[in-house]
C-alpha cells in the first residue's frame, strides 16, 4: 500500500470513528447507511482484504449498519 493510500484508508477509519459517536449521540438511519458506506468503503481497502479477522470484523460491521439503515429505530 502506497502512502497516500495508507493516508486515505487512515482518513476513512478516523471518520468512521466520528460518525460513530455521533450516531451514538443521535442516532438515526441516514446516518446508519452512511456508516454502512464508509464500512464497505473500508472493507475494499488491502490491508483489510488481506487480513482474514480484520475482513471478517468489517463484514460484519457491513451487515450491521445495512440492517440498521433498514431498521425502524424505534
Amino acid at each position: 500500500m502506497t502512502h497516500y493510500q495508507e493516508s486515505k484508508f487512515s482518513q476513512m477509519q478516523s471518520w468512521l470513528t466520528v460518525l460513530l459517536n455521533t450516531y451514538t449521540e443521535n442516532p438515526s438511519i441516514g446516518l446508519a447507511k452512511v456508516i454502512g458506506f464508509y464500512t464497505e468503503k473500508i472493507s475494499q481497502y488491502e490491508e483489510v482484504v488481506f487480513d482474514h479477522e480484520l475482513s471478517c470484523h468489517y463484514f460484519q460491521m457491513k451487515k450491521f449498519w445495512r440492517w440498521r439503515g433498514q431498521s425502524d429505530l424505534k
